[in-house]
């Protein structure tokens, strides 16, 4: 039985099981351009070049009219004395309100997903212990006008 024709790639005689006939050669990394921005003077290191772009002032720089989450609100005189402040958005809000949570080690030892009430905060929350990244449904009653 004769498996391929001879002179078709069929020859056994030379084949070394250690060898190999076309050693690879590793592919070349494509070379990158070199930019203005990437030369190697040690004067600029660090130093980007920027673009001229003119700088942006107020609030909100370019970001157009402030949303619903920036607004400012006017705050209920309890909210007001935990936070410190009677105007502000309530973003700042919850800000505040944690740093209320870790200043006075208010966070529940055994969960830390829930925070326990001292006197203050138990005037503006209303329940002994809340979940603190539910905190706004407690605070929304507290946000009394757009400011």
């Amino acid at each position: 039985m004769v498996c391929c024709p001879q002179g078709k790639g069929g020859d056994d005689d030379d084949y070394e099981p250690g060898s190999k006939k076309l050693a690879r050669k590793p592919k070349a990394s494509p070379k990158k351009r070199k930019t203005d921005e990437d030369d190697d003077s040690d004067e600029d290191w660090g130093k980007k070049k920027k673009l001229s772009v003119p700088a942006k002032k107020g609030p909100a720089a370019g970001r157009g009219k402030k949303s619903a989450f920036t607004k400012s609100f006017k705050l209920s005189p309890e909210l007001a004395d935990v936070v410190g402040s009677d105007v502000m958005p309530r973003h700042e809000v919850v800000k505040k309100l944690w740093a209320v949570i870790k200043e006075r080690e208010l966070q529940d030892p055994a969960n830390k997903q829930y925070a326990i009430c001292d006197d203050q905060l138990l005037k503006v929350i209303g329940v002994k212990r809340f979940r603190t990244f539910g905190m706004m449904k407690h605070l929304k009653d507290h946000f009394l006008e757009a400011a």
